[in-house]
């Protein structure tokens, strides 16, 4: 893994950092288990920290979370 540094000059994490980070995202946005494949394929092998992760998963998945207890909740 290389440890360029992001757009802000900050260096991206390593997995096992970048893993976690995934995992609070998931929780704190209620993603379901394919939303959390797909948040995978989206980062790649990018190992990005918790912000950027989630700005990326609130860009991609919908503010409303339509699987919650068979109504409409927000995520966020």
């Amino acid at each position: 893994m290389s440890n360029k540094p992001l757009e802000d000059g900050r260096g991206k994490q390593n997995q096992q950092s970048a893993n976690k980070d995934v995992d609070d995202v998931v929780r704190d946005l209620h993603l379901t288990k394919n939303e959390r494949k797909e948040l995978h394929g989206l980062l790649k092998e990018d190992y990005l920290g918790y912000q950027e992760i989630l700005t990326r998963a609130k860009e991609r998945f919908p503010k409303r979370h339509i699987e919650y207890k068979n109504e409409e909740k927000d995520r966020w």
